[in-house]
Order: C-alpha cells, then structure tokens, then sequence
C-alpha cells in the first residue's frame, strides 16, 4: 500500500485527485463515495474540468451505496449528493451514471440489477472513505469478503457519526442502507481510500499496523489488494 500525509483535507484531496488524473482514460468507470470526506476531491474535479480540456462525457460511475427508505430528492440521499457535489458541474451523461436504487419497491431485484451491471463492468478507479469502525463503502464489521450487493443494518455508531447530517438528530438517520460489496471493490483495478480528521486515525492505525487480516476491521481486506493508495491530513496520520 501506498501511504501519503498531508497537513490538510485539501491538500490531500488534490494530491489524491492528480493521481486520478493521471489514471484517468477517456472511457474509464469510476467507483463514488459519498459523506464529507470525498468533497474536496470533487471541487479538485470540479476546477479541473473548468479551466482544462478534460471530459467525463465518455466516463461511467458507480456509487459505492446509498440510505434505504429516503427519496432521491431528499436533502441527504447519495442521489441529491451526487448531483450537488459532482454531477451537476461537469459533462457527465446522466445514462452513465448509476447508484444503488434503494428507494425500489422490490429491493432484492433492485439488488440483483445493481450486481448484474458491476458484474458486466469493470471499475478502473475506486475512491473509497474509511468508517471510525473500519467500515467500507457500508460494509459494517462482520461483513463477509465475499460479499456482493446487499442491504445492511448499520452500526450505531455509524448512524451516529451520520447524524450530524440530518441535524444531529439519530433518529432521522436510515437504519438501513444499500452497498456494494467487498467483492465489488476489491475487484477495481485501483482504489484510492482517503481519510481525515482525529476519529479516522484508529481505522488508519488497524489498516496500516494490524498484521490479521479480519472482517471485524473491514478496511483491513484492503492489505489484498495489489495497487491501493492510502491519503490523510495531519489528523488521521497514524503515526502522529
């Protein structure tokens, strides 16, 4: 695995994105994440394609999960995330664009279309955040490495780390939600996980330290993979 520190979010962010950049081919398929640590990333994105000639006209992306029982349209789905943070300032075409359809009325269909298209695809690069609790995408401790698309029952500390999204309130938070599996993201060709701030250093610690390998830290799995490249701030630098 490759280790870098930076002092900041953003510089880090911007690091993480030159390396997308440089990876990046006119069809490649990218693998999303969502919540507060990706957002620097896509203003680095986002600036890129604004003053450069780089197109994501031809790139197809899959996002790693999103909440079971919200609309799209509500405030804090992955959906409105997306679009807000990414999808709405750069040439994307809409039909190239897939998240997990966890407001479906058949979920396990809903499950299955989304298996069947990774299935048919291979990502190229994917960006992935760390949980406080090792946690990827949102495959909680005790997720089998073998794992597919599936619905999960969070972790309360995760609805709690995600209640600062939806007014502090844990009882707004989905109880529930949508991932792809381990299986899926270790199948990309790179991945790129990023980390900030004081509560990711003890998952940073147990990825980089910890010589098991183990599904109750499943950010540890990533120890397989043959081209990961870790980026954290100052803060989440477990060597600090």
């Amino acid at each position: 695995m490759n280790y870098n520190v930076y002092k900041t979010k953003k510089e880090a962010s911007e690091a993480a994105y030159k390396l997308i950049k440089e990876n990046l081919k006119e069809n490649s398929t990218l693998g999303l994440a969502t919540g507060s640590t990706p957002t620097d990333l896509y203003k680095a994105m986002i600036e890129d394609y604004k003053t450069s000639n780089i197109s994501y006209e031809n790139i197809t992306t899959f996002n790693l999960d999103e909440y079971v029982g919200i609309s799209y349209d509500h405030p804090e789905s992955y959906h409105k995330f997306m679009d807000t943070n990414l999808f709405n300032h750069i040439n994307i075409k809409r039909e190239n664009i897939n998240i997990p359809d966890a407001s479906a009325k058949n979920l396990q269909k809903a499950i299955e279309n989304y298996q069947k298209k990774l299935d048919n695809n291979t990502i190229n690069i994917q960006i992935l955040g760390v949980g406080s609790n090792g946690h990827i995408g949102f495959n909680e401790p005790g997720t089998p490495f073998d794992s597919g698309v599936h619905i999960i029952d969070l972790e309360d500390e995760t609805i709690e780390a995600n209640s600062r999204f939806f007014g502090g309130d844990i009882n707004q938070v989905p109880k529930q939600a949508m991932t792809m599996g381990i299986k899926d993201i270790m199948r990309s060709e790179l991945i790129i996980l990023l980390a900030f701030g004081e509560n990711k250093k003890d998952a940073i610690k147990k990825l980089m330290t910890n010589s098991e390998i183990t599904t109750e830290i499943p950010c540890t799995i990533l120890k397989n993979h043959q081209n990961v490249h870790i980026f954290v701030d100052e803060y989440a630098d477990y060597q600090n």
